[in-house]
């Protein structure tokens, strides 16, 4: 089979010398360090039949003249759980996007991307060190910040319980981690959102045992539970799982062994480089050109500079978005811009006077949250109310609540946040929200707005916590407003089972067991144990909490 002449853009030196290895001719291998680059510049006049750009995981890199190319050309999203928000637009100078997580591939489409197709991502091929000649038995490598404290959380638990067994390490170069790992028997792992993580195919390469959250079909097909891997719901599943491990070091030793040897068959960089060339080969022509492409660059750099991502003065940026056509993307970011820009009210409302006026683009949900917040921004309940009646208009089935006509600033916001968004997540995962710069997009933003604007309402507090109760690795943020929610309504047992089971999956031992039992006393109190044992049993499949209570 004939393989394509390749121009690389930031590819991983294993990915480049395996796509050599397979035949192919690779024409540039680009290493921009960041900002945009234009991409015909630097190709020097060659044609590469297959452009294959990988995600940097540091500073953002923007290929500048897609749209001029006429090679097959494809993106791998490496960390599309935290860059989603503007790779769904980057994407569209693509045919194709790549998606390490199978739970992205309808999240980007959702988001308007054409074509995507899943690709984990992969390990190495190392050395196995005995696991009896390894110095250290439990090992976890990785930042520990404010902004991620469930990773503090599963620290604190790990110490207490295993104290000198435990090494922990942060900002290692990767020989340096891979050392550490082939040094360790078991790798605790904790993800951002319930991601496939990069830990969970280094530490496998290393021959440690991985021990991970529990994350679904996604993960299992990568490495078989109980085989391969370990997977822990919550963190007594965790604690017992580990405890047991311990005392048979040879069974842990053969898992870890058979993951290495999954690695080995089906997770090198051969393999992904294989399986890319393939998917390449079958993906249609799905990439923007010409002005079309020039479009969706520049929303892709608004929304990394919405995001402070891009470095970019307010005047350059009007200007780049005054340069793009009026599609409902691009309307929407003109109509939020001027909230993060300021002292531009002027500006704004005259803005959102002629979309009212044109009944431009009226309908389209980004555009019609994006006027109704803007007017809020700008104390224009009027007129945010007018957005929201004209998008309502268009709704075929509007639920019933929907049609009450919003009382004031927090029921409009409350109201929005009902409203279908096409399957879209209810946050903007890794976009740094802050409510005094962006206006909200989602319906998750939407309520947090609400309830800064009527705060401690206990309808609005239950409404967002349900609405982030099914998203993975949002358990730090349920806390806060579970723990407001049982303050105010001490004797639910409901909602203390809740937040027990919250702070388990934040590797909060104690206080989730001690939350669980207070809400098994309160459900006897009530006479409604059986309920409590079946609300119970649904969450805890395995009974290890269910054992510690009863």
């Amino acid at each position: 089979m004939e393989r394509p002449r390749l121009c690389l853009v930031n590819a991983p030196r294993v990915l480049a010398r395996a796509f050599a290895d397979l035949g192919c001719a690779i024409v540039a291998d680009l290493t921009p360090d960041g900002g945009d680059l234009d991409v015909a510049e630097a190709l020097g006049g060659q044609e590469p039949e297959l452009l294959v750009q990988v995600e940097t995981l540091g500073s953002r890199v923007l290929l500048r003249g897609l749209g001029g190319l006429s090679c097959r050309k494809v993106f791998w999203a490496l960390d599309p759980h935290l860059n989603g928000y503007w790779q769904a637009a980057y994407g569209r100078l693509f045919d194709l996007v790549l998606s390490t997580q199978t739970k992205w591939n309808a999240d980007l489409s959702a988001l308007g991307q054409k074509a995507v197709r899943h690709l984990p991502f992969f390990g190495a091929e190392l050395p196995w060190t005995p696991w009896e000649r390894r110095s250290r038995e439990i090992a976890f490598v990785g930042r520990v910040t404010a902004q991620r404290p469930a990773r503090r959380w599963l620290l604190d638990f790990l110490e207490r319980r295993y104290g000198p067994r435990l090494s922990a390490a942060s900002d290692l170069t990767y020989p340096e981690m891979i050392a550490f790992y082939r040094d360790s028997r078991f790798a605790p792992n904790e993800s951002i959102t319930g991601e496939i993580n990069f830990r969970l195919f280094e530490a496998a390469s290393a021959g440690c045992l991985v021990l991970g959250q529990d994350i679904g079909p996604e993960q299992d097909a990568l490495f078989e539970p109980g085989r391969e891997i370990e997977v822990c719901a919550h963190v007594a599943e965790l604690a017992a799982v580990l405890d047991s491990l311990l005392k048979n070091p040879r069974a842990a030793r053969t898992k870890a062994l058979a993951a290495r040897e999954r690695v080995l068959r089906e997770h090198l960089p051969a393999h992904r480089a294989a399986r890319l060339l393939e998917l390449a080969a079958s993906c249609g022509d799905n990439a923007a050109r010409g002005p079309e492409a020039d479009a969706w660059f520049g929303l892709s750099q608004f929304l990394l500079w919405e995001a402070g991502r891009l470095p970019m003065r307010p005047e350059s940026m009007a200007g780049l978005l005054d340069s793009l056509p009026p599609w409902p993307p691009m309307l929407a970011a003109r109509l939020r811009f001027p909230a993060q820009a300021g002292d531009r009210d002027e500006e704004a409302l005259a803005a959102l006077a002629a979309v009212l006026a044109g009944n431009v683009h009226a309908g389209d949900a980004d555009v019609d949250l994006a006027g109704s917040m803007a007017a809020l921004r700008l104390s224009r309940f009027d007129l945010a109310r007018q957005f929201w009646f004209r998008h309502l208009k268009t709704l075929p089935r509007p639920a019933k609540a929907l049609l009450e006509p919003p009382a004031d600033p927090a029921h409009l916001c409350a109201l929005w946040a009902r409203v279908p968004r096409r399957g879209l997540p209810p946050l903007r995962a890794g976009f740094p929200f802050d409510l005094e710069r962006h206006l909200p997009t989602r319906s998750a933003e939407c309520l947090f707005l609400a309830l800064r604007l009527r705060p401690g309402d206990m309808d609005l507090t239950r409404a967002l916590e349900a609405l982030l109760e099914p998203c993975p690795g949002l358990e730090t943020m349920r806390l806060g407003l579970l723990s407001e929610l049982t303050l105010r309504a001490r004797t639910d047992w409901r909602l203390g089972l809740a937040a027990g089971l919250a702070d388990l999956k934040c590797f909060r031992l104690e206080p989730g067991l001690d939350e669980i039992a207070l809400a098994l006393e309160n459900a006897r109190n009530q006479g409604q144990e059986a309920a409590f044992r079946r609300a119970l049993e649904a969450r805890d499949p395995r009974g290890l909490v269910s054992r510690s209570l009863f």
